[in-house]
């Protein structure tokens, strides 16, 4: 086991192209082979925090007539529920932000083997304007003040990203290893694709930092011309930038592990195996132990 953890963050200005799904099922594949992993969720539609957390609370009847109580007194009904929703919500990522030194408060525990979670909600989209309106100290690496904390608790830290580009978002790489950017082959995605890449390296040279990168396709349809001319076109120029690994496009996985009540790849689909084939390359890539 390594002594701290190694950062992966996964990022795309594209969505749909699998950001949450690959950041779930590497945290789940990790944690099945015995790392202790923590997932970060810097997306404020929070996916992963859904998917793996704990849902907020919802109201309960005592609050929700204090809340009739304001708005009968005159006050303005969104901004009461505005109000009632922030004071509702736990502690996130958005605090960790604002005080890097309280991560380990706001890190939960998940329903995944060996996976603790640093959950995002709605409340993030509040975060770039607090980071950006702070002119007493930098901006752009609390995150990793933040994660230095706790590194030595984990094995694999995986970073769930927004398609945005924020200040948030420049938390996240400055805080990482290694910046997987899924990407699938139609034309909108190779264009975020290649915004990812510019972005990645002008961040990297306007902080001094180094961090690998790595393109994952996925969703690519089996026995279509994609697979047979464009894989092998874009390894021609991009080479050790691409993994091996290539994640299919398959309509009954999701389904399958949702009746199972277990991830992706647990599951004996040609996605499942695909996910668990990316896991092992990465064990490869950090030098650790092949499960």
């Amino acid at each position: 086991m390594m002594k701290k953890a190694k950062v992966i963050n996964v990022s795309n200005v594209s969505g749909g192209v699998g950001k949450s799904t690959t950041s779930i099922e590497l945290a789940t594949y990790f944690g099945m082979n015995g790392y202790k992993v923590l997932v970060v969720d810097s997306d404020m539609q929070a996916s992963a925090t859904d998917c793996i957390g704990f849902k907020g609370a919802p109201f309960n009847e005592k609050e929700l007539l204090i809340m009739s109580e304001r708005v009968s007194q005159g006050e303005n009904f969104l901004n009461v529920l505005d109000q009632g929703i922030i004071e509702n919500v736990a502690d996130d990522l958005t605090d960790v932000l604002n005080d890097p030194d309280m991560i380990e408060d706001v890190i939960t525990v998940t329903k995944l083997e060996n996976v603790d979670l640093l959950p995002a909600s709605i409340r993030l989209c509040q975060a770039d304007k607090n980071l950006s309106d702070d002119i007493t100290r930098s901006a752009v690496d609390r995150l990793s003040n933040a994660l230095d904390l706790v590194k030595d608790k984990y094995d694999f830290i995986v970073i769930d990203n927004s398609p945005a580009q924020t200040l948030v978002s420049t938390n996240t790489l400055l805080a990482s290893d290694l910046n997987i950017i899924p990407v699938k082959l139609d034309r909108k995605s190779v264009k975020g694709m290649i915004i990812s890449l510019k972005n990645t390296i002008s961040i990297m040279k306007r902080n001094r930092k180094n961090i690998d990168i790595r393109i994952l396709f996925t969703m690519v349809p089996k026995r279509g011309k994609t697979e047979k001319m464009m894989i092998p076109w874009f390894r021609e120029h991009l080479g050790q930038l691409i993994f091996d690994t290539v994640i299919p496009y398959q309509k009954k996985p999701a389904q399958e592990a949702s009746l199972m009540n277990k991830q992706i790849v647990h599951t004996n689909t040609n996605v499942g195996i695909a996910y668990r084939e990316l896991g092992k390359e990465l064990l490869t890539f950090f030098d650790q132990e092949v499960a």
